[in-house]
């Protein structure tokens, strides 16, 4: 057990290591609080406790003003948002805002915002049948009229469900189509257009089978192209989290470009400037994967999160990990508030956390560092998984450990590079994008295999997923101390050895 002088200690190293983390806690805490509050309570309480911290000291009060800031941006967002929508039958002019999906055949969802009005607020659609051949073409950017019954979408009490989460995203209604127009204005997005070209591309490299629809699903997020069984798979395997894209798919596209180009580098003997272009061009092409995703928020999110991080790690700042990672966090609930209630920001943090930890345990080789990475990212990921699901597979556990990693790297590294070089018209290419396709449905056959004999996840009962969760909790505290460990004993090791200055150095 930890005393009073013991604790205070760690705590002061942490917030001496962590100089953000009171502010961030407070702007967290702030957020889920003010989601149960109405917006005049939200601001009075900020305006209060906002005083509060001016007639205190200000000084050492980052938690308290944290709050206040978490508040204010709490206020802000329940204020400014739109309306809700409801009517049981309505006519309404909307634009396409995002790429239609045919998740079963049939059936269309979009998001439309309203043409005709002045608050132009969101609504999700969901069309079938006879309103579905209608809308079956539709696009992104395409203008139609839909006419149908509204159910209005409001800020529920949990946070986490469904309605939260449209909620989030300022969807005003849900409607269910009952008539649709042809699109009446159509103005494709450029990159919409990439990525069907994309999609083209990949299909007739590997003629439109199955593994090729995984790797458009687990390298670029499209699930449209997947079939219900093969979803039915992944979920029952707790293997799903591999069709999202996050900050680990981001992480793989960016590094492994930049190894390219410093083994490149390595063999010419370039200069030492060439670790500097290397990272701008890893930086670009983690964009440009960024952009082909579809730029949506779950991606950007990514983006901003993974290449953050990484260029922490590659330029030997590990020390400074946490402090960036917490920072970063900061960063996601300020631009988009409630992050802490999306499971893709969860995972993609957790995955970063793993990155980090396993890069300082796997110090020293590039195995090694491999190794300790994907065992950190499968500790973190399995954490949030069992809690946040609440599905427990014990297969799924070890499959997690054992193939997500190569699998992932397979499809966002050797896939996405080839197919980059078959859209520039390198002979070839396709062979390369064609092998990834032949070894994704290898792997989801013997996948199919293996559900046979084991049988699917289950709901499990309380008990055993606080069970889990402890253990694998444990399991990542035990990683994480050992990096901090090894991350001190390294800065002390500098201390004594010393650094050497510009003028020793020349």
């Amino acid at each position: 057990m930890f005393s009073r002088a013991s604790l205070s200690h760690h705590l002061l190293l942490v917030r001496r290591s962590i100089p953000v983390l009171p502010f961030t806690t407070g702007v967290c805490a702030a957020q889920i609080i003010g989601w149960f509050l109405s917006a005049t309570l939200v601001i009075g309480s900020a305006v209060a406790l906002g005083v509060v911290w001016m007639v205190a000291n200000p000084k050492r009060g980052g938690g308290i003003l944290g709050f206040v800031v978490g508040l204010t941006i709490v206020g802000w967002e329940i204020t400014l948002h739109p309306s809700p929508l409801t009517a049981s039958d309505v006519q309404i002019l909307l634009r396409v805002e995002d790429i239609p999906r045919h998740r079963v055949p049939g059936e269309v969802v979009f998001v439309g915002s309203e043409v005709l009005g002045g608050e132009g607020r969101l609504i999700r659609c969901r069309a079938v049948d006879l309103p579905w051949r209608q809308l079956s073409r539709v696009a992104h950017g395409d203008v139609v009229w839909v006419r149908g019954a509204v159910r209005p979408v409001s800020r529920q009490l949990n946070p986490f469900s469904w309605e939260g989460w449209l909620w989030r995203r300022g969807i005003s209604g849900e409607m269910k189509v009952l008539f649709a127009s042809k699109a009446l204005m159509r103005h494709p997005a450029p990159l919409d257009v990439v990525r069907l070209r994309i999609i083209d591309a990949v299909s007739n490299a590997t003629g439109e089978s199955r593994g090729g629809a995984l790797f458009l699903s687990m390298a670029f997020g499209v699930r449209d192209v997947l079939s219900p069984p093969v979803e039915a798979l992944f979920t029952n395997l707790g293997l799903s989290h591999l069709l999202v894209v996050s900050g680990y798919q981001v992480s793989l596209v960016f590094g492994g470009v930049l190894s390219l180009l410093l083994g490149v580098g390595r063999t010419l003997r370039a200069s030492l400037g060439m670790r500097t272009v290397g990272i701008v061009a890893s930086l670009m092409c983690a964009s440009v994967y960024v952009i082909a995703i579809g730029s949506e928020m779950s991606s950007v999110r990514a983006l901003v999160a993974a290449i953050c991080l990484c260029i922490s790690l590659l330029m030997n700042r590990r020390h400074g990990f946490a402090q960036r990672l917490v920072a970063t966090f900061l960063c996601m609930h300020i631009v988009w508030p409630w992050a802490l209630c999306e499971i893709g920001v969860v995972l993609t943090f957790a995955a970063l956390s793993g990155i980090g930890i396993g890069s300082v345990l796997g110090a020293g080789g590039r195995l090694r560092s491999l190794v300790w990475v994907t065992v950190s990212v499968w500790g973190m990921t399995s954490v949030v998984t069992v809690v946040w699901n609440g599905a427990l597979s014990v297969s799924g556990l070890f499959l997690n450990l054992l193939l997500a990693a190569p699998w992932s790297i397979l499809n966002c590294t050797v896939g996405v590079g080839a197919l980059a070089l078959e859209l520039a018209g390198v002979p070839g290419a396709a062979i390369a994008l064609r092998g990834v396709g032949s070894a994704n449905e290898v792997i989801v056959a013997v996948l199919f295999w293996l559900q046979g004999i084991i049988g699917s996840s289950r709901e499990a009962a309380l008990v055993e997923r606080g069970v889990t969760a402890l253990a694998l909790v444990g399991t990542c505290w035990g990683m994480a101390a050992a990096a901090v460990r090894l991350a001190q004993a390294e800065s002390m090791r500098s201390m004594v050895r010393g650094t050497p200055g510009p003028r020793q150095q020349r």
